[in-house]
């Protein structure tokens, strides 16, 4: 199987399942509460790894009982780590997460900024058939993002808000992927219109996720949809991520973007089926097994 290597974000999300987004001011009470896994780097390499990649994951943590629980789940994950660097003076990023019963989450996340400014080490050549970075380590990044294109490989970044602070990334990239939120901070709203017009100005082939809605992507040419996969949402935690983890890894296996981006809207919904507390995330089969379902029920329709 190809591999990946992803950069960005590593953190702990600690997660409260709740009836409606609380009251300012009240105490409320979770129907269930638990400590998982976050940040999207780590949530897209533990997708590819689920989808039988192989995945090297490159990132910063605090030397805190959080960084140690994150190294034991890249270990249970088979999650190359010797990119991923300890820093001593810095806490583990971390999230609280309130998700409410129609999925939907509310995200507050604390990262030390100094993890952002660590440097990356990359040996020589590009060993991975594929990289894919976030805008939360910019320097590595744009690091990762010039090595990969040397190779010759394709190299996605995961366009998160803030946006252009990863601009020499998205500079290089031969993919750009932006969340809603992402597109709209960078070029002033999430639409068709506007994603053409960034993808003209990058020059590169460019995408924005919209939930249950059709994935936006625009070639340099033309805007078209890919159709998302019909179901009901207990968990839209990391949705994004998973994508975008399918999406690359279905890049390095030679598929078309159009073909990528299906692969990964049946990855995600696959993953949004899942509850919060289940920790096993969607496996290659589980995806064509999905794709084969909803053309049938296409076929049924008509």
């Amino acid at each position: 199987m190809p591999s990946i290597l992803c950069a960005g974000l590593i953190a702990v999300d600690m997660v409260f399942e709740v009836d409606a987004f609380p009251v300012e001011g009240s105490k409320n009470r979770a129907e269930s509460s638990d400590i998982i896994t976050g940040g999207g780097a780590m949530n897209a390499a533990s997708a590819i790894s689920s989808l039988g990649g192989d995945v090297a994951l490159a990132g910063v943590i605090g030397d805190d009982l959080f960084g140690a629980f994150l190294r034991q789940k890249m270990q249970d994950r088979r999650i190359e780590d010797r990119f991923v660097q300890t820093a001593k003076d810095a806490a583990t990023s971390r999230s609280a997460t309130m998700i409410s019963t129609d999925g939907d989450r509310t995200i507050v996340n604390d990262r030390d900024a100094t993890l952002g400014l660590a440097s990356l080490a990359l040996p020589p050549g590009f060993a991975f058939d594929a990289a894919l970075v976030d805008t939360r380590w910019p320097t590595a990044a744009a690091a990762i993002v010039a090595a990969a294109t040397q190779a010759g490989k394709p190299v996605v970044v995961d366009a998160e808000a803030p946006v252009a602070l990863a601009q020499k990334a998205l500079d290089g990239a031969s993919h750009v992927v932006f969340s809603e939120q992402g597109l709209a901070e960078y070029a002033g709203a999430s639409t068709g219109e506007a994603l053409a017009q960034v993808a003209a100005r990058l020059g590169s082939w460019c995408a924005v996720t919209r939930g249950p809605l059709p994935v936006l992507c625009h070639d340099g040419a033309r805007l078209t949809e890919i159709p998302t996969l019909a179901t009901t949402a207990l968990n839209t935690l990391g949705a994004g991520d998973v994508w975008h983890g399918a999406f690359t890894l279905a890049l390095a296996q030679g598929r078309s973007e159009g073909d990528a981006a299906l692969w990964a809207n049946a990855a995600a919904s696959l993953k949004v089926r899942r509850p919060v507390h289940v920790e096993d995330l969607p496996r290659a089969d589980e995806v064509a097994a999905a794709l084969e379902q909803d053309l049938k029920e296409q076929e049924l329709s008509k």
